[in-house]
């Protein structure tokens, strides 16, 4: 059976004037992304929101019927922390410090290269990809994980957790206060495709949950996105990699 799985990251770029997303989308495809379009407000929150989530979304603040701005803050309401990097005719200070309230990852004002814009797209992903390998010590929910040694204590003494049980809370804490979708964890955690249906991530989630402080849901570490997947709250770094200073 053939692997149709995207080959490279995948893209949602959101562009009201057809001309310009049909250019974006032909470059970006021979750049090795995975792209798809949306010209309107009400289709790129659908978009954005859907599952499997988008690698990264480029999104336009002019938009028909629901401006980008909205797109965003409803996006980010929903609990979804994908990369957004905001394309947009209105370069003044006002609108660009709009953008990053709404929870924007980088601002491109029109006209632009291309060449800039898939730098700026490389430099969202490239940060994205370091922050899931970050290493340290954390506390969270009366634990400390050593994301160098891959160990988990509690009170000094070693908390007993199964090889995938460790991997997804390493997973959720490198990606901490933004919410990883269960087609994500699929792929990241358990390496399967994302059209796997699987009940297995919320029993390890409980398990999870069970070695963590928090008695009611409210408290829990791990939180629930419903209809989404799950993060991580909470989170303190307490010491850096012991290898951090060579």
């Amino acid at each position: 059976m053939p692997d149709t799985r995207p080959q490279g990251p995948s893209l949602l770029v959101v562009e009201d004037d057809s001309e310009l997303s049909t250019s974006l989308l032909l470059y970006l495809e021979s750049e090795g992304y995975d792209v798809t379009l949306a010209e309107d407000g009400e289709t790129a929150l659908t978009e954005a929101t859907r599952l499997p989530g988008y690698d990264l979304i480029v999104l336009d603040a002019k938009l028909p019927d629901l401006n980008g701005f909205e797109v965003l803050r409803q996006t980010r309401d929903d609990g979804v922390r994908t990369p957004v990097l905001m394309l947009t005719g209105l370069g003044d200070h006002e609108h660009k410090m709009r953008g990053f309230q709404v929870g924007a990852d980088d601002y491109l004002t029109k006209p632009f290269e291309t060449e800039e814009l898939v730098a700026r797209i490389d430099v969202l992903l490239r940060r994205e990809a370091e922050a899931d390998t970050e290493d340290g010590v954390f506390a969270v929910g009366g634990l400390h994980v050593d994301l160098t040694t891959d160990t988990v204590t509690r009170d000094g003494s070693p908390v007993d957790l199964t090889d995938l049980e460790y991997k997804l809370l390493a997973y959720l804490l490198r990606r901490r206060g933004r919410t990883a979708t269960r087609e994500q964890i699929l792929r990241d955690v358990w390496d399967l495709p994302t059209e796997v249906e699987t009940r297995t991530i919320d029993r390890h989630v409980n398990a999870l949950r069970d070695a963590m402080d928090g008695d009611a849901e409210d408290a829990w570490p791990i939180q629930s996105v419903y209809g989404i997947g799950y993060k991580l709250e909470g989170a303190e770094r307490v010491a850096e990699s012991p290898d951090a200073s060579g």
